[in-house]
């Protein structure tokens, strides 16, 4: 419960940075729309989906908020397709984890691709591993189990990031750089 608690909490300071900001909402309309289809689209394919890969060249190309509110609003849009359940929870926190730390090293981001498809790589885990905790909390399960047992999907989560990261990536450039300038 404290995990619910703490992630509303969250989603509300995303919300009041996210008003305060500059940014244009037209274009994260988009990615939003963009991010929940490719969740759809993809569903059939565990653990494979653009959705990261799009939040995370959103972190290092537009801004820290407007990332933000996609690993928010993802997740919920795509809910109300999918399934929603206590997870969706986990799923925001897991997408704000790599939002935070593409921020935290965009600088060098910016400078060396290999780094920024080794960080979508760890990314796939990083995100399984925090929606893991879903299920622990949920059904109180042994920690090293459900980290083995995800391995495989987590290792599909991250190399599928690697690809769509090198396949939207000039794209993603061209847009924002027309968008927002």
């Amino acid at each position: 419960m404290v995990t619910y608690v703490l992630a509303i909490l969250i989603a509300i300071v995303v919300l009041y940075r996210f008003e305060k900001s500059r940014i244009p909402i037209q274009p994260l309309v988009q990615l939003l729309a963009l991010a929940v289809i490719g969740r759809w689209l993809f569903m059939t394919i565990p653990n494979v989906q653009p959705t990261t890969a799009m939040i995370m060249l959103t972190a290092l190309l537009v801004s820290l908020d407007g990332a933000a509110i996609l690993a928010l609003f993802v997740p919920i849009l795509s809910g109300l397709l999918l399934g929603i359940g206590p997870f969706v929870f986990f799923q925001f926190l897991g997408w704000l984890l790599v939002v935070v730390l593409v921020r935290l090293f965009r600088p060098i981001l910016l400078k060396s691709t290999i780094l920024f498809l080794l960080l979508g790589l760890l990314s796939g885990f990083l995100y399984g591993w925090t929606t893991n905790l879903a299920f622990i909390e949920v059904v109180g399960t042994d920690v090293v189990k459900l980290l083995l047992l995800s391995f495989p999907f987590d290792l599909a989560h991250g190399i599928s990031n690697v690809v769509f990261l090198v396949m939207i990536r000039p794209l993603f450039e061209r847009i924002f750089l027309r968008q927002l300038g």
